[in-house]
């Protein structure tokens, strides 16, 4: 009988604590970059996973690119197509 009263109260702090926890996971392992989160190329539009993006920086910016020929064409100041 004990041990079921100590697994119901065990799940029941589980249940009340996880959302708490949830908003601090990010700060516990390792920020609240994702690095398979999609980002838009500013040149052509299109989306690309930031761990195989081409990463610049403009004016202490990141700017993140699908191809190194994004990024150049969009640093000599090129429009799109």
């Amino acid at each position: 009988m004990r041990a079921l009263l100590l697994v119901a109260g065990l799940v029941l702090a589980f249940i009340i604590l996880s959302p708490m926890l949830r908003g601090w996971r990010p700060r516990l392992f390792g920020g609240g970059e994702r690095p398979d989160q999609l980002v838009k190329d500013p040149f052509c539009g299109t989306y690309v996973l930031r761990s195989r993006a081409f990463r610049r920086e403009k004016g202490g910016e990141a700017l993140h690119f699908c191809s190194a020929d994004c990024a150049t064409r969009f640093a000599r100041g090129e429009r799109p197509v």
